[in-house]
């Protein structure tokens, strides 16, 4: 009997022990220190840069007078309508590579991480579907976060939320894998990237009560 409690005891501390307990920077790789100045220009200026952006692409003649002269109205203010854009192509750019670059070496591991649940499907009252994300009202009363803090996490067993402000602390196989879905939230479906994705085996409140 005390040999079979030794065995158990070791087996438990393994399994532990295969348990690495990650954070959201973990999940956030650096990808680059390039930063990209953009121009400081006026709310008057943006909307200009706006019809610009809109009317370019329009073929009738009335969009491509519009066009020259919100061009035009934008050069004699000294800004270089071009440039601007170009800069402001390369800053999404560069924020769209920060945003979607994943740590692929936590790939399959078994992981223990804090976070927020949004519940996005449910069977019964419980949840079996959610986003976890790293602070409280990410995706509902706030923008969603970059991909690669987003986990998209199944827990079949279902958990019943009892309010989304609440932190928990989340266990099961994590992977690196980009995916943009509709999801549904309470305002309605919504396009998102989501970084990574999980199979959880626990949820547990972050604090106890």
């Amino acid at each position: 009997m005390k040999k079979l409690f030794i065995l158990l005891s070791v087996f438990s501390f393994s399994v532990m022990a295969d348990i690495q307990e990650v954070t959201w920077q973990t999940l956030k790789p650096s990808v680059s220190e390039e930063t990209i100045q953009l121009p400081e220009i006026t709310e008057d200026q943006k909307q200009l840069l706006a019809s610009v952006l809109h009317l370019q692409f329009q073929v009738d003649d009335q969009s491509k007078i519009e066009l020259k002269k919100a061009v035009r109205a934008l050069e004699s203010q000294g800004i270089n309508v071009d440039k601007t854009l170009k800069a402001r192509e390369d800053y999404m750019a560069l924020e769209k590579q920060k945003a979607e670059s994943l740590n692929t070496e936590i790939t399959g591991n078994n992981v223990r991480m804090p976070g927020f649940v949004v519940p996005i499907e449910f069977n019964g009252i419980k949840a079996v579907e959610f986003l976890l994300v790293p602070y409280a009202g990410a995706c509902i009363h706030l923008p969603p976060p970059p991909a690669n803090q987003i986990v998209r996490l199944s827990y079949p067993e279902g958990f019943e939320i009892e309010n989304i402000q609440y932190p928990v602390w989340v266990e099961g196989v994590i992977q690196a894998d980009i995916q943009t879905d509709e999801v549904y939230l309470v305002d309605g479906k919504t396009q998102l990237t989501m970084g990574y994705s999980m199979n959880g085996t626990k949820i547990e409140r972050y604090y106890e009560q």
